[in-house]
């Protein structure tokens, strides 16, 4: 009897042991393979969906390279990959070719007439809405509806906002929108609108705005007490979220923020010399948050010299732009004439892999067919050819300028029929655990 009790008793902590060894092993697994193991077995499946583990995964894996860049609208859908053995819009057969899948579209998750556009991208996940009709705006509630989308999962969340729901003229009065997502600080994230308090009129610039939030944690709306002075140079159209706020920059480099936790506004003027350049000249603006740094960044190319254009960098402070680097792009276009083509597109600022200097940084370009880092410290850069794909023209770029940041994030999640959250529509949502 004693010694079955201890058999007993060691075969649990046996399978306690394995458990913790098992778990160890799984939270290293990046990303996207851990999604195809949750077909292991049902007990890999509990583990891998318990919101804890997801956690804990999400946390060890806070800052994911980045998988690739997204076009910004699901029609005429491109895709530039950076982990060249991944590509969610191609399948692998039995004869181990490659084909397209044109079916594994990310964006085609819900069906839309005009398709869908992703605004924003955060840490993962994408903040979308309904694609217009051509040469006109959506005007109703039922066509102001936006979306938070994990790429990773293809599972998404659908909000309408109050201030969508509220609106009868022609006019929306949502002007402004951010996602706001650190999975290094929380599994939920935060959805911010700006919206006109009364009617606006139509085409006049108004003087104040109110900001609604909706959050995944408390699945509701709030609406702050006050109102807010609006800047009429600054662009509130898409926010860019980093360290706890969102930011909005103008033409001529004034921004706004907002910063979340603190609820607190503030301003932060623009450039003090604009070199005789205006916003007129400007071909191309690139207004991101560094990659894994933790830095706002502020790139503007210009029509009249393409190649040579200066990295701005926002202090923590928020004490100004200074200027990070002096980027001259011509000793790149004898290798690659697109640079004087104009084919070209800025996809985004990092720190140098495998290299502890802080001021090394590489530039992450794209010209057609291939990928470029070009190293902002010592002028260097290498290439990547791209692979070629069945009915993919590589003699012009794969996305235009307005693309979209892909990094792979495992989030767990519960459906809900939620048809009004204090008082507010909120339907079909896939919620965050």
């Amino acid at each position: 009897m004693m010694q079955t009790l201890r058999r007993c008793s060691s075969l649990a902590e046996t399978v306690v042991d394995y458990e913790d060894i098992l778990t160890e092993i799984l939270l290293r697994v990046p990303t996207r393979p851990l999604v195809r193991f949750k077909c292991v077995s049902k007990h890999w499946l509990f583990l891998i969906s318990d919101p804890k583990f997801c956690h804990r995964h999400m946390l060890k894996n806070a800052h994911p390279p980045i998988s690739a860049f997204f076009s910004q609208k699901s029609s005429g859908f491109g895709f530039v990959p950076l982990h060249f053995d991944h590509d969610p819009t191609s399948i692998r057969t039995p004869g181990n070719l490659i084909v397209s899948a044109r079916s594994c579209n990310p964006l085609n998750f819900v069906h839309s007439l005009h398709g869908i556009e992703i605004v924003q991208s955060c840490n993962g996940l994408f903040l979308c809405c309904l694609q217009p009709p051509r040469y006109s705006y959506p005007t109703t509630a039922s066509t102001l509806v936006y979306y938070v989308l994990n790429p990773t999962t293809n599972k998404f969340t659908t909000l309408t906002p109050p201030a969508a729901a509220a609106a009868t003229t022609d006019h929306p009065r949502i002007f402004g929108y951010a996602l706001a997502f650190d999975p290094s600080k929380s599994p939920h994230y935060k959805v911010v609108f700006l919206w006109f308090g009364d009617e606006p009129p139509g085409g006049c610039w108004y003087p104040y705005y109110h900001i609604e939030i909706y959050s995944s944690d408390t699945r509701s709306w709030r609406l702050l007490d006050t109102s807010f002075d609006t800047h009429p140079d600054v662009f509130y159209n898409v926010g860019v979220y980093c360290n706890g706020a969102v930011h909005w920059v103008g033409s001529d480099g004034e921004m706004s923020y907002y910063h979340i936790d603190e609820e607190r506004v503030g301003f932060v003027d623009g450039f003090t010399d604009s070199q005789g350049w205006n916003i007129g000249s400007i071909q191309y603006r690139y207004f991101r948050e560094s990659h894994g740094g933790g830095q706002l960044h502020l790139i503007d190319i210009h029509r009249k010299c393409n190649t040579k254009f200066q990295v701005l960098e926002m202090g923590k402070d928020y004490s100004g732009w200074s200027v990070k680097y002096n980027v001259d792009l011509d000793p790149l276009c004898t290798a690659y004439p697109h640079f004087l083509q104009n084919l070209f597109v800025v996809l985004s600022l990092a720190p140098e892999e495998n290299e502890k200097d802080e001021e090394s940084s590489s530039l992450l370009l794209h010209v057609p067919g291939k990928v470029i880092s070009y190293n902002l410290r010592n002028s260097t850069f290498k290439s990547t050819d791209l692979t070629p794909k069945a009915g993919v023209d590589d003699s012009s770029c794969r996305i235009d300028r307005k693309n979209h940041r892909y990094v792979e994030i495992w989030i767990n999640y519960q459906f809900y029929m939620l048809p009004y959250l204090a008082g507010y529509p909120v339907v079909n949502v896939y919620m965050f655990s």
